[in-house]
């Protein structure tokens, strides 16, 4: 009852208002120059969102995360601007926290103009063992860089791409900008955590066309946490000119675009205040990026086989610095190792006190090629191309001021970014598409291939020249059409199938060398000069020789109709990745000394003692090291709709309603390792567990959204209100294996596991309990939040003012879990801005 309450109440609002205040919502000549505010589905071969300029203005985006809300199954979210946005499209856990399942944010490409967003040689990360800053590398691309105010359109393909696109496996995002135009426009914003400045200047004349623009945001996700800061700063220049020459029309762009962010995050009193109130760490980060872009087309001003060319080029160099610094004082001297060679070495004594100071030098640089060629043949439309990327990176990584903070940073002993080899990624592909109608019936089609390689990584890599084929199809049907209730209805039917696949990145190919420490000697008397910590240094190669590149399978079918203004898509989906990337852990066996100090006569050393003549035993010992392995799977199903009504005169209000079920579960798809955490006769446990099923978690979500938008052009009036509701979200452990399918000793020999070992006093403890009764699906019921969103046009459409707030309503009811009660609290989001246009 409450929830129809608040629905009735708005829609008689808006009734009420309209016909009280008599409004003329049509123009001169009665026609209605209707805004659309929402994502239309594109009715082609394939699930796929176009959302225009005025859909984005609408929602009054902060960063380009904030335009997912309009696809199926969306929800609007309070901007988080501290951390990395990321996408995770068709997927019921909308976050990406989890890098074992980050190759759905991975696998999704970020095109503009045409050119892609690269980030293949991200490698910028601080050691573990800094509180500040964020890292996110091999997570995707960072929608927090991606300005949205000089977008014309996005078009965000969510089923099966076409075969010109490569490197990717969940989906795709095209972003087309504005081009030409002789007016100034200026855009303010300010909400509840940012505040947001652009400028841009239009010039078009004959053939010819120049934009410039520039963007400045300020976040403070929490003023009292100076941590929480995050700034961006973006520009843009783009030109083009087109002419015709007796055979072809003929066209060039360019384009030099900037993105800069500031992490300037000083120490904060509250968290990072030391002794005498001296900072313990202050963190610095500064982000350059520079993208030079340029294509050149030529287009057949006749018909005839040959249709038009377009080459395609991009150079794109970033400059990413880290600046940290930290004061420790740990109370006690503490031997460390910093040695880069396997062998036996004596640690390095580090005072209790030291500053330390590193910095993290990134520079990746990329480059991009691609060349397009369609012809025709009756009905038959061909396209055929290749596409060069290059990936590199020319930093020089951690940079440490001192000795002692080389040797502090035990963990980080990481080389040159630019002693890794670029990488380069060759592509062709050929595609066939056509229409032809049978009778009443029409059918349009795509088939299409794409072979790439990647190349460069070494003639010891599997993958190093491997040639992976991408066949890929889409099929549509239209029928006859039909006659209801005096109006034609229009429907079809549409399905695709096809793989797509995303290489390695450069930190998942070139890893950096593990160091293993094992202790041989603990001498470390009163006395300091008589102090030595002998260590065997172990060096391994977290190298994966036969990692390969991720794989998805994706198919749907779907179909859409049109009657009368109404309009309907719906489609089912379901994908399934076997092969992503994850974080895995190897084991090597290691054998060591253990010196027998209690053999020392102190009273006859004049300095540390020597291990010459000093009797030892030998110890064996299994050590883990992680590497990477295409050991995720990604199992995704769902249905998608979205239903639009036709504007209501009386009112002048449109009704859109968008919705999706996602299922999604997570698994390992290779045998996992574990370890109990138990000690044998004091020693580490010997074996280690060899399990099918080690890891999944099932998620489960319903949304759907109800928008109005209520439109009145002779004021320049749009408001709109938006339900959205989250009918329930669930998500449930998967069952691991109680017992293992195989065991490792120290030898690292494998034996096949047997029940009886569950007897055995050792190998018990590779039987883990049975926790399905902990498993249970875990149910988080239904929520509704009410966003508005309004904009006016004022002066002749010259200056323009708009706000938004989220959840202005809400429906959260208590549930219990548990036998507790959980309470969900929401605060609504709110912000406005103004635009000008001269």
């Amino acid at each position: 009852m409450k929830y129809l309450t608040v629905i009735t109440a708005l829609l008689l609002s808006v009734s009420l208002y309209a016909q009280s205040s008599q409004i003329d919502t049509t123009v001169s000549g009665g026609e209605i120059h209707e805004a659309v505010v929402t994502a239309v589905e594109s009715k082609g071969t394939t699930a796929t969102s176009k959302i225009g300029k005025d859909a984005i203005s609408h929602i009054q985006p902060t960063s380009f995360a904030d335009i997912l809300e309009l696809l199926p199954g969306g929800r609007a979210k309070d901007p988080s601007l501290s951390g990395p946005n990321l996408i995770n499209l068709r997927s019921a856990n909308s976050s990406v926290s989890n890098s074992d399942y980050a190759t759905g944010a991975l696998g999704t490409k970020f095109m503009i103009d045409g050119r892609p967003i690269g980030n293949n040689a991200n490698l910028q990360s601080l050691p573990a063992w800094s509180n500040l800053g964020s890292s996110y590398v091999n997570y995707g691309t960072d929608m927090r860089e991606i300005s949205t105010d000089d977008i014309e359109s996005v078009e965000i393909v969510r089923g099966i791409a076409g075969v010109e696109y490569g490197d990717l496996t969940s989906g795709l995002v095209k972003i087309s900008r504005r081009k030409g135009g002789n007016d100034i426009r200026a855009r303010f914003k300010s909400d509840m955590q940012s505040k947001l400045f652009y400028v841009s200047k239009g010039f078009e004349k004959n053939s010819l066309y120049f934009n410039a623009s520039a963007n400045y945001l300020n976040s403070q996700a929490d003023p009292r946490n100076t941590r929480q800061n995050w700034k961006r700063l973006t520009g843009s220049l783009r030109s083009g000119y087109s002419w015709k020459g007796d055979r072809f029309l003929k066209s060039i762009n360019g384009n030099f675009d900037y993105t800069g962010s500031f992490d300037n995050q000083k120490s904060d009193d509250d968290l990072d205040e030391g002794l005498g109130g001296t900072p313990v760490e202050t963190y610095k980060s500064n982000y350059n990026k520079f993208s030079l872009g340029a294509d050149f087309s030529l287009k057949a001003r006749e018909d005839g086989f040959f249709r038009n060319w377009t080459t395609t080029m991009s150079m794109t160099y970033e400059r990413d610095l880290i600046d940290r610094w930290k004061y420790y004082f740990s109370g006690a001297d503490s031997p460390m190792s910093t040695s880069t060679e396997a062998g036996e070495y004596d640690a390095v004594i580090i005072p209790a006190n030291y500053e330390s100071r590193i910095k993290v030098d990134g520079r990746p640089f990329y480059y991009y090629l691609n060349s397009v060629a369609n012809f025709r043949w009756k009905i038959h439309k061909i396209k055929a191309g290749f596409e060069w990327n290059v990936d590199k990176n020319f930093g020089e990584g951690s940079i440490y001021e001192s000795d002692i903070e080389a040797v502090a940073s035990q963990a980080d002993r990481s080389r040159k970014y630019s002693d890794i080899p670029a990488t380069h990624q060759l592509s062709l592909f050929l595609e066939e598409s056509g229409t032809k109608a049978f009778g009443d019936y029409s059918a349009k089609w795509s088939v299409g291939l794409r072979a790439e390689t990647l190349a460069g990584a070494g003639k010891d890599y599997d993958i190093n020249f491997k040639p992976m084929l991408d066949p890929r199809a889409n099929l549509r049907v239209d029928f006859p059409y039909a006659q209801f209730k005096g109006n034609l209805l229009k429907y079809g039917v549409f399905g695709g199938i096809g793989y797509h696949t995303k290489f390695p990145t450069m930190d998942q190919l070139y890893p950096d060398p593990v160091y293993k420490d094992f202790v041989q000697l603990n001498y470390w008397p009163v006395e300091t000069n008589l102090r030595r910590i002998n260590l065997l240094v172990y060096k391994l190669d977290p190298t994966n020789y036969s990692l390969g590149a991720a794989r998805n399978l994706k198919w749907e079918i779907g179909a859409d109709a049109e009657w009368n203004g109404f309009s309907l898509s719906v489609n089912y989906f379901r994908e399934d990745m076997k092969s992503g990337f994850r974080y895995a852990y190897e084991y090597d066996s290691v054998i060591y000394k253990k010196y027998d100090t209690s053999t020392i006569d102190k009273s006859t050393l004049t300095g540390p003692p020597s291990t010459e003549g000093l009797s030892y035993s030998l110890d064996t010992t299994l050590t883990a090291y992680s590497y990477t392995e295409n050991g995720s799977r990604t199992l995704k199903e769902g249905v998608e709709f979205t239903l639009t009504s036709p504007r209501i005169k009386a009112i002048n209000t449109k009704i859109t309603a968008n919705g999706a079920w996602f299922r999604t579960r997570y698994m390992n798809s290779i045998p996992e390792y574990y370890v109990p955490s138990v000690m044998i006769e004091g020693k580490a446990y010997p074996y280690v567990g060899v399990y099918e099923n080690n890891d999944g978690t099932l998620y489960e979500v319903l949304n759907t959204n109800i928008m109005l938008d209520t439109q009145i052009p002779s004021l320049g009036l749009i408001f709109s209100s938006s339900f959205q509701c989250q009918w329930f979200s669930g998500s449930q452990s998967m069952q691991q294996d109680i017992s293992p399918i195989a065991y490792i000793d120290k030898t690292l020999t494998t034996h096949e596991w047997d029940e009886s070992y569950s007897d055995d006093a050792v190998l018990h403890y590779l039987v883990r309990s049975d926790r399905s009764t902990l498993d249970e699906y875990m149910v988080v019921p239904f929520a509704m939040n009410v966003n508005l969103k309004v904009s006016k046009k004022l002066y002749h459409d010259k200056v323009s003012c708009a706000l938004f707030v989220n959840k202005i309503f809400d429906v959260t009811p208590n549930y219990k879990r548990n036998n507790a009660t959980v309470r969900r609290n929401v605060l609504p989001y709110f912000g406005m801005e103004l635009n000008f246009t001269i």
